[in-house]
């Protein structure tokens, strides 16, 4: 007879969410939809999966869902009832044998593939210590209320019966403490990018750069290795004063960003086209609360902050990197239609020495289909199909740069970014594979990379196991011309980076081409997207670094984390598959009309 473990006094039962939880939640910047049919089937479908296979190993529930045998059957659920023409998800290929313990792939929990760099260029947490918890009381009292909901009114969801990820302080969830522990712990993280907000005042920033780059120097100093690095936000609109005027605060932003690229290093800048600033007569002249004057790149706004950034990048030897977040926008706060990517071509094209990474590509929530022709998409349009569509007709797009003899070309300087448009297309495989297939066919297989935007949505790990397992149906890589779908080498997908015959000769187009005969995982394009591609944009050596973490402190402490390492039974103990952003449209604008908002 199996005993029960005995809760200390006051101590919160864990959590019984599911491994891979599919429900609608939000990052803060767009309203979650209400559940679809197929998303309650794929919760259904895993909970029964789930109730049976604990039974089977003896389990309680709150302990199986933290191993790798529930992961497996996430990924199965959702293959079950969206794998279809275009993508499938499983390692058995989804035949009429397959069961969900055909597709547990133990190493798929925390260890990584082989070849396999995770650069997460998109994470995100927040100072639960910081001024704002007592200067705003009433944004800390939404966030409290926030992070501490069961989210009880979906289908297939189990709440806990205690706070969030666990915290009697439910602010404490989202706190670098956690952002540590989800990255590099619960998950396949070789290194994250952190956000930082913009130059806000301390009592309403929940974010400074000060704290962001702590948390940087606390991860790396643990680790003695590079596992975290880290963005700025800038704001060239702040204190706006008409459309004809240069805004008020400009100067003064400009010269905290210089003195932020001499002190800090950032390794990249985070800009936000639709955030909007009120002017020095308005109560959001702090540039708290967005109003509704964005700017565009190709604006007097724009080009002044991609020049300062280029410029500050010569001078102190920083990556060219601006990133820009496009798409998933909501009317009534932000300037919305600035998040169109239009002007993305247009800033690519005059800017060839800077780098610019499209977060979300774009995505505004829209099904994914085939890229169904210039005739047919309009840029000023929100979606990654407008994003294709900006570059095409700004001469940016990969088509306009495939090298002689080869299928697949790569945009100059233009990078497509998943953050939460692979988390909210994953859960359904078709969508999942057109959404890839027209990103490496007009940006580039050399150009699209990885975000998760967590740790908004809890623990990366769903959207790792989720992306190793997808694989193309032959109609999708006929489509998309990926004769091996994400195993193709990125530099030529019409190779097989898994097989050994691909590299017996020399290329005749690709210089430095391996010809000794065996096997290079690290070339696939999965791989590229997982980070590699990020890697040599930030001028990172991704296996200089693997070698340097794999035996550091922070990987140390993993491997004692992780309990039956290699097994169906390999267990993150204290892991929560919780989600922590808004899922309902209620709490959305809860938070959205809290004093602090920001994304």
């Amino acid at each position: 007879m199996r005993i029960p473990r005995i809760p200390r006094k006051n101590e919160l039962d864990p959590p019984e969410d599911p491994a891979i939880d599919v429900l609608p939640a939000s990052n803060g910047e767009y309203v979650p939809k209400p559940p679809s049919r197929r998303q309650r089937a794929i919760m259904a479908l895993q909970d029964q999966k789930i109730e049976e296979q604990r039974h089977k190993f003896g389990l309680s529930r709150r302990d199986f869902v933290r191993t790798a045998a529930a992961m497996g059957i996430g990924v199965w659920a959702v293959d079950q009832v969206t794998g279809g023409l275009w993508g499938r998800y499983s390692w058995a290929d989804g035949t009429a044998t397959t069961d969900a313990c055909d597709l547990e792939n133990p190493g798929s929990q925390l260890a990584n593939l082989p070849g396999e760099f995770i650069l997460d260029t998109q994470g995100h947490h927040l100072d639960d210590e910081g001024r704002w918890r007592v200067e705003n009381p009433g944004f800390n009292e939404f966030l409290m209320t926030w992070t501490s909901q069961a989210m009880g009114e979906h289908p297939g969801a189990n709440p806990p019966r205690g706070f969030g990820a666990g915290e009697v302080d439910p602010i404490a969830n989202l706190n670098r403490f956690h952002y540590f522990k989800e990255m590099f712990l619960d998950s396949s993280t070789t290194v994250s990018l952190l956000t930082a907000l913009p130059n806000l005042p301390d009592a309403t920033n929940i974010t400074p750069i000060a704290h962001a780059k702590e948390t940087m120097d606390l991860a790396n100093s643990l680790s003695g290795s590079q596992r975290c690095f880290i963005h700025a936000f800038a704001q060239p609109n702040r204190g706006f004063m008409g459309r004809d005027r240069k805004p008020l605060y400009q100067d003064e932003d400009f010269a905290w960003m210089e003195e932020t690229a001499r002190t800090i290093g950032p390794s990249g800048w985070k800009l936000y086209c639709g955030w909007g600033d009120g002017g020095p007569s308005s109560k959001h002249s702090s540039g708290a609360m967005p109003a509704m004057n964005g700017w565009w790149f190709d604006d007097d706004n724009g080009i002044a902050i991609t020049e300062h950034i280029r410029n500050l990048s010569q001078k102190y030897g920083l990556p060219p990197v601006i990133c820009t977040h496009k798409g998933l926008a909501f009317n009534g706060v932000f300037d919305s239609a600035k998040f169109s990517p239009r002007d993305m071509g247009v800033i690519g094209r005059l800017y060839p020495d800077v780098t610019f990474y499209t977060y979300h590509s774009g995505y505004d929530g829209e099904r994914q289909l085939p890229y169904p022709g210039d005739d047919k998409v309009n840029s000023s349009n929100r979606g990654v199909d407008a994003f294709i569509k900006s570059l095409r007709e700004n001469g940016m797009d990969a088509t306009r740069f495939v090298p002689a003899g080869l299928t697949h070309g790569n945009s100059p300087n233009m990078y497509a970014e998943l953050g939460t448009a692979w988390w909210n297309v994953m859960h359904d495989a078709d969508q999942a594979a057109h959404m890839l297939g027209k990103l490496l066919t007009y940006v580039g297989p050399r150009r699209i990379v990885l975000g998760t935007d967590c740790i908004w949505y809890g623990a990366p790990q769903p959207q790792f196991v989720m992306l190793r397992a997808l694989q193309f149906s032959p109609r999708a890589k006929q489509l998309y011309n990926l004769p091996y779908g994400l195993d193709g080498d990125r530099w030529d997908p019409q190779c097989n980076a898994l097989s050994g015959a691909s590299y017996t000769s020399p290329h005749p187009n690709v210089p430095d081409w391996p010809t000794d005969g065996s096997v290079h995982p690290e070339r696939t394009i999965r791989n590229g997207i997982f980070g590699r591609n990020a890697a040599a944009a930030y001028g990172l050596d991704p296996d200089v670094v693997r070698n340097k973490i794999s035996c550091d402190d922070v990987n140390k402490l993993r491997d004692s984390y992780v309990q039956n390492p290699g097994t169906t039974m390999e267990r993150t103990p204290h892991k929560t598959n919780k989600i922590l952003g808004p899922r309902t449209r209620r709490e959305f604008f809860n938070y959205v009309n809290s004093p602090d908002y920001s994304p």
